[in-house]
């Protein structure tokens, strides 16, 4: 009887230890299922990406091709009265055109558009002590003092940098020694020294308006035309001025 009990209790005890195996080797199994598991979920390793210079990062957006802005045009004698002081009003007229466009205004006629250069005319002999031949500082000076706008002078110009001034929603006024712009419509021989605006430009030419004539509106030039003719006021020594543009924005 003993003998009996004795061999009972080996069998249970060996069940008892094959059980208790089996259980420690799917403990072992199921913490490596999950260790692998986790391992999976983690992100995979970013590759180094190589740093790029400032330079080459920051591409120039291409400009269109071609461009004109709807700005309203007057000439220097809306009434064609080109006197005295209508001869010399162009960089009043131009300065003008442009705070007509930023403002979103139109010339209502040409009496309009003449009452209105001859105030810029008065506001210039007041506080410049005259209005004839302004340079280009001057004429910055009055485009922000009198009318509003910002203005920046920007020295040797470029055709490039010039479209892309127009590009983005400005425009230009060009001084120029005015005979060299060989505009057919000048009273012979041309003016020595004038100023007009530009506001658009094709493949090979800026489109202006030019306030030296009465067709003037939408006039169009050769690139190098402009550049070559781009002259200050120099003390009336106008052909050796240096090549200076107003940027005018709003």
């Amino acid at each position: 009887m003993k003998n009996k009990y004795f061999k009972a209790g080996i069998l249970l005890f060996l069940i008892a230890a094959i059980i208790g195996g089996f259980l420690i080797v799917k403990s072992f199994y199921t913490q490596e299922a999950v260790s692998n598991q986790e391992k999976a979920d983690l992100p995979s390793p970013i590759a180094a990406v190589p740093k790029v210079e400032a330079s080459k990062q920051a591409e120039s957006t291409p400009i269109p091709e071609e461009i004109n802005w709807e700005v309203p045009f007057t000439s220097q004698a809306p009434k064609a009265n080109w006197d005295a002081v209508h001869e010399e009003a162009c960089e009043e007229a131009a300065i003008l055109m442009a705070q007509k466009y930023f403002d979103k205004q139109q010339f209502s006629s040409t009496i309009d558009a003449d009452e209105q250069i001859l105030k810029i005319i008065d506001w210039e002999n007041t506080n410049l002590g005259f209005f004839q031949s302004t340079t280009v500082e001057q004429t910055a000076e009055v485009t922000r003092r009198y009318l509003g706008l910002q203005a920046e002078v920007i020295n040797t110009p470029s055709v490039d940098e010039i479209k892309t001034i127009i590009a983005s929603g400005k425009l230009v006024i060009v001084p120029a020694a005015g005979q060299e712009l060989s505009n057919p419509f000048y009273k012979a021989p041309g003016p020595i020294y004038h100023m007009l605006l530009i506001k658009g430009y094709t493949v090979d030419q800026f489109i202006t308006n030019d306030p030296g004539t009465r067709r003037g509106a939408n006039y169009p030039y050769k690139f190098d035309t402009i550049i070559n003719a781009n002259h200050d006021w120099n003390g009336g020594d106008v052909v050796n001025g240096a090549r200076k543009i107003i940027v005018v924005w709003k």
